[in-house]
Parts: structure tokens; sequence; C-alpha cells
């Protein structure tokens, strides 16, 4: 009920296509006032230029030769006309060279708009789809519908101020002229909103297949899909999906334009023809019929109606192209103006390391789930402890971990560190406190000294800072081994020179941030998971050494390295079932004990296997030696 109701209230919110446009508009005049006042300039004035250029220097070129003025006049009238053509297409040319320079200015104010917002929204608001299309959307889509929204803004005012100039030069000959201008403008504007409407109803019909379609493609280029593709009969599933919705598409669009066809013939030849037919009947009647000498002048009002009519139609179809790009700025506005919790957070800075945490009966259920993953949790822990939180998948591990770190909002309970609440602190000042290495880690496509400091070093220190960051996390031996460095490029997206690491190594890349931060609060999230049992002993072993003091927290599925934990907390359907450290949870016999043995029981048989194999290699060597000395 509270979710329709938001997306009710998020509806209304919604602005109508006028108000679009004018948020279109500020938005760009904020990011670069010159381009905005540019493009109206140069669009609005080369559309009047070319009505006087294309009727009042024709009627003037008539009325010279009928009433025999000077050559030299008409010479200096078209030289002028030319002058200032040539002068526009400059204009056009210097347009179209700013809009490549300002672009990335544009883009660059948006960007940094979305991203500032986005820093400040919840967590738990990017696992909800909606949302996450949404973001998506106000960066995807906005900036290039914006600038198309501009150009057509503008044109449409320009097309509009040019028939406005070509009727007045029209009834300055004859004002009846005008009454042929009247057919055409009511044929656009009934048939422009048909014509909008199907196109409309063709988006909203082709949307389900459009992104059946992009999926696939997606799905085929991406690295992560790769090898099930080549392994699998799924590509034959893919394919048939893939062609079975452009066939889907087609179909609409057949059945779509085959209405849009009619009209278009309606507006283009019963409208358009029949306006310009009567308009020739009439002028050849005023001429027939009256002493008018003007004869050049309706001449050349007979091809200026035509013009009107077609600067009318260009008017509709501008001013709607221009509605349907800045709707899209909706995203864009929304996503601004969404309200999240964080802007209500506190404003309290945290002056001292993070000390005792207390938590009070908290609960958190995500957005359309069922049931808590948090179900009135409570536990107290003391400054400098090592805590490991252990339990199946989906307990609430690492929920509990981003609701400590006031990544997710508390919808029940509170949570303290020294008698403080949490949410009395400034968000991006108390996350400051925090290092962390969480299981979906991201490694960037930028130097690893970026990826190790999370910005750009400073000076010399921290250069060292982060070699000796690198060999805490046992990344040291492959440190060596690269080309350029700590400024070596991760990936190849870049740079063809660029390092790919692995799983492990990107783990390790992600502790060592931990090393180099140096927190009050250390978080591991199942950082460990693509190291091997010797290597996460190793890691483990470190970062208790360099954690000396500091509360660390790691979460882990292998049960053997919760072993140097001071306090194990079990937890089960969000809520701590068990706790007490290893020997203790061991002597219980509980649910602890029993996950404890059956992985002990799967190392011991991995270790004799392994034992088995080093002693049958190592057998097999003496005979080949015995046989040599033989």
């Amino acid at each position: 009920m509270g979710r329709k109701a938001n997306h009710n209230e998020e509806e209304g919110k919604r602005l109508g296509v006028f108000q679009s446009m004018v948020y279109t508009i500020q938005t760009l005049w904020h990011a670069d006032k010159s381009f905005v006042f540019y493009t109206f300039f140069k669009n609005t004035t080369e559309e009047v230029f070319i009505t006087f250029f294309v009727i009042y220097l024709m009627q003037y070129i008539y009325s010279c030769i009928e009433e025999e003025r000077s050559y030299q006049g008409l010479i200096r009238m078209v030289l002028l006309f030319c002058t200032i053509h040539i002068i526009f297409h400059f204009f056009s040319a210097g347009h179209a060279y700013c809009k490549r320079l300002k672009m990335p200015k544009v883009y660059s104010y948006v960007f940094r708009k979305v991203i500032d917002k986005a820093t400040t929204i919840e967590l738990s608001r990017y696992e909800q789809p909606d949302f996450y299309d949404r973001f998506s959307k106000a960066l995807d889509e906005c900036l290039t519908k914006g600038l198309e929204g501009l150009q057509s803004l503008t044109w449409s005012i320009g097309c509009f101020l040019a028939g406005i100039s070509a009727l007045a030069i029209i009834a300055k000959v004859d004002p009846l002229l005008v009454l042929f201008v009247i057919p055409p403008l009511v044929a656009a504007l009934f048939i422009g909103g048909k014509l909008n409407q199907l196109h409309l109803k063709l988006r909203e019909e082709e949307t389900r297949d459009k992104r059946v379609t992009e999926y696939i493609k997606r799905v085929f280029y991406e690295k992560k899909y790769a090898g099930e593709i080549r392994l699998y009969e799924i590509r034959k599933l893919l394919y048939k999906k893939h062609a079975d919705s452009f066939e889907n598409r087609y179909q609409i669009s057949r059945r779509i334009y085959r209405k849009i066809g009619w009209y278009a013939f309606l507006q283009y030849a019963v409208f358009f023809g029949l306006t310009i037919l009567s308009a020739y009947v009439y002028v050849t009647y005023v001429i027939k019929t009256s002493d008018i000498a003007k004869i050049g002048a309706y001449v050349a009002m007979i091809s200026s109606i035509d013009y009107v009519c077609w600067r009318i139609k260009e008017v509709i179809r501008h001013m709607n192209n221009a509605g349907k790009c800045c709707i899209y700025m909706n995203n864009l506005k929304e996503f601004l103006e969404y309200e999240s919790l964080e802007t209500k957070a506190g404003e309290r800075l945290v002056t001292k390391p993070l000390g005792e945490i207390e938590i009070k009966d908290i609960c958190f259920t995500y957005q359309g789930a069922s049931s808590g993953v948090i179900n009135g949790l409570s536990l107290s822990i003391k400054k400098g402890e090592k805590i490991a939180l252990v339990g199946e998948n989906g307990a609430g591990k690492t929920t509990l971990i981003k609701l400590l770190m006031g990544l997710y909002p508390l919808q029940k309970g509170n949570i303290t560190i020294d008698g403080i609440d949490i949410s009395e602190f400034e968000p991006k000042q108390y996350h400051q406190h925090f290092g962390t290495v969480f299981q979906d880690l991201q490694i960037f496509a930028l130097p690893l000294s970026h990826n190790v400091l999370m910005r750009e070093p400073r000076n010399e220190e921290e250069r060292i800072l982060i070699i000796e960051s690198l060999k805490k996390a046992q990344f040291g031996d492959v440190l060596k081994n690269l080309p350029n460095g700590i400024d070596t490029m991760i990936s190849k997206e870049f740079d063809e020179d660029g390092f790919v690491c692995s799983g492990g190594q990107a783990q390790k890349i992600a502790i060592a941030r931990v090393f180099a931060k140096n927190p009050d609060i250390v978080i591991l999230d199942e950082p460990s998971s693509a190291l091997d049992p010797i290597a996460e002993y190793q890691m483990y072993h470190n970062m208790l050494l360099a954690s000396e003091g500091k509360t660390v927290f790691f979460i882990s599925h292998r049960l053997s390295s919760a072993r140097i934990a001071d306090r194990i907390f079990y937890l089960e359907d969000g809520k701590i079932v068990e706790s007490g450290n290893h020997e203790e949870l061991i002597k219980k016999g509980g649910k602890y004990a029993k996950m404890f043995e059956l992985q002990a029981k799967q190392y011991k048989e991995t270790i004799s296997e392994e034992r088995l194999s080093l002693l049958e290699e190592q057998e097999s060597a003496r005979e080949v030696r015995g046989d040599a000395e033989s």
C-alpha cells in the first residue's frame, strides 16, 4: 500500500510537456549559458532570414523587372542577401564547433550533479530495480535528449517567427491570401496530434521486445557470459528469442505505420495539396479579372503560401519532438529531487576514534521481501575486539554490517557508538572511519595506486604507503613483476599494457585499501573467498597485526578463520542464536560446532588426498633416480 502511494506521489511530481521544456532550458542554461544563447540566436535568426531570402527577395526581383528599376540596385540587393547567407553558414559551422566543444562541459555538469546526489542516497535503494533504472536513465538519456530538445525547441520558435514574417509579407500584397494558411494550420494541429499518439503507442508496444533484444545483445558481448555461451546450447535459445523479438517489433511497426502513413497522406496530399491548388486558382482569378499590375508579386506569393504551410508543419513537428525529448528530463529531475534519508541525517562530526558499539533490538526488511532479514538483533562490542559473524547464506551477516556503517536505514531499534546514536553523525565523515572489503568488491580501470588509495597519491610518502600496504596484503610478488609498478593500469579497457588481475589478486588489492586507510573499524566480508587456505591464514594474520587496538569484524564461511576471533556470533534468520569464542561454541555442540566439524572433515579429507598424491610423486621420483643410477 505504501509503495503504491509512493508511486502515485512520484507520478504527481512528474512535469508536463511545457514544464519539462522549461526545466531542460534551465538545466542547460546553468551548465553553459553561452551555448544556450548561441543556439537560440542561430536557429531563430537563421529561420527568419531564410523567409526573407526565399519570399522577399523573390518578390523584390519580380518588382524590379515589372517596374524596370535600376539593374545596379537589384545586384546590390542580391549581393547583400548572398553575403548575409554566407555569414549564416559561418554561424552554423561555428555552432557545430561550439556544440562539440561545449558537450563535455554540459555533460560534466549533469554528471557531477547526479553523482553528488547518488552518494547521499541510502544503499538499500540501489537494490530496487525501479530506482536503479531511474538512476541509469538520469545519466544515459537525459543529456542527449535534452540537447536534442533544445535544438528542436529553438527551431520551432525560429519556424514560428519565420511563418509570422512570411504572413506579414503575404498580407502586404493581398490580405485574403492569409486565409489559405488556415487549412494547413488546422491539419498540422489535428493530424500532428494523431501522429504523435501513434508514435507514442509504437514506443510503448515495442518496449518489451526492445528490452529483450538489447539484453540478448549485451549477453553476447559481455565477458561474464562468454564461457556459458560457448559451452552450452543456450545461444540457440537466445538466437530464437532475439529473432522472435525482432519479428514482434516488425509486426507492431507494420500495423501502426499503416495508420501513420494514412494520416501523413491525408496531411500532405489533401490539406497541403488542396491549399496550394486553391491558392493557384485564386491568384489566377485575381490576375484575369482585375487590372492589377503586380503580377510578379502574386506569382511570388504562390510559392510563399507553400512555404508558410511547410513552416507551420515544421513548427508543430519540432515542438512535438522538443516535448518528447524534454520529457526525458523528468528522470533527471526526479532523481535529483529524491529525498533520501541522508538528507535528514545528523551533522555531528566524529572527533575521536570510534569505540564501544551498542546494537539494540534492530530490525530491517528489504523492500518487497515477505520477511525481515534482521529481526530484533542486539549485541555489545568493546573497542579493539575481533568479532566473527558466521552462519548460512541469507542469515543477515552482511546486512548487519551495512546497518552498522549507516548504509541502510534502520527500521526499528538503534545503534550507538560511545553512547552516541550513529544517525547523529554526518554520514560521509562517519564512513571515513571504516575500512571495508566486501564480498562483491570492485576494481576500477585506474592505476594500481589509485585502486589502493582510492584517490590520486599526493606525495612520495603516500606512494611508499601504497607499496607497504600491497606487501602486507601479499601482493608484493605480483607488484615486482608489474612493468610500471604501482602506476600500472588495472585492466586493458583503456591501456593495452594494463594488468588483468585474477579474483584472488583483486581481493588482495581490496585488502591493501584497508591497510592504507588505517581506519578505526575494519570490516572484512568474505575477503578470502578467492584465496587458498594458506594465503587466507597469512592475510588474517597480517590484518590482525595491523589492526592492533582496532575493532575488527570479519564474515567468513570458512570457520577455521573464525578461531582467531575474540568472539563469534552465529546468525540465523536475522537473530543471534549462539555466541562465544571458538572453544566455548565447540563445547556447546550447537550449530556452530556441527558446521565446524563438517568443514574440518572436508579439510582433513582434502589434505589426506594431497599428502597421498605428494607421496606418490616422491616415490615415482625415487624410482626414476634409481633407474638412472643403475
